[in-house]
């Protein structure tokens, strides 16, 4: 019968200790609140870039003969890089169908006077669209 007492008084002694033990670990490091994400920033080639379009839109309000060079033969690429991406459009026809004749006629008629920027802005957001 000792022998089941001093079994239980060892037990009951580890109980203890290991309960002092726990309760001295800290809990960790206290938690800082999640920081807000920060707002995705704009790389500075994409300024670079807005710049070399304003420069070039300059140019072709300042001269409309540079329009067909400076701004429309640029326009008329991106749309057909949209049209092959997009849409694997290689052909002229289904091209003036997803373009609309009026983009159509913009991007690639010669003779096209400049757009006013009311246009052009339609014209952008349309290739946008695409």
């Amino acid at each position: 019968m000792i022998g089941l007492l001093w079994h239980a008084a060892v037990l009951a002694a580890a109980g203890i200790a290991a309960f002092l033990l726990l309760r001295r670990i800290p809990a960790g490091a206290p938690r800082t609140p999640a920081a807000e994400p920060e707002p995705p920033s704009v790389p500075a080639q994409t300024f670079a870039e807005i710049r070399w379009w304003e420069r070039r839109l300059a140019s072709a309000w300042d001269d409309p003969g540079k329009y067909p060079s400076l701004v429309r033969d640029r326009l008329a690429d991106l749309a057909a890089e949209r049209l092959r991406l997009r849409h694997g459009v290689g052909d002229p026809a289904r091209a003036v169908e997803i373009l609309g004749d009026d983009l159509h006629r913009l991007l690639t008629a010669p003779d096209a006077a400049p757009p006013t920027r009311a246009e052009l802005a339609r014209l952008i957001t349309r290739i946008e669209e695409i």
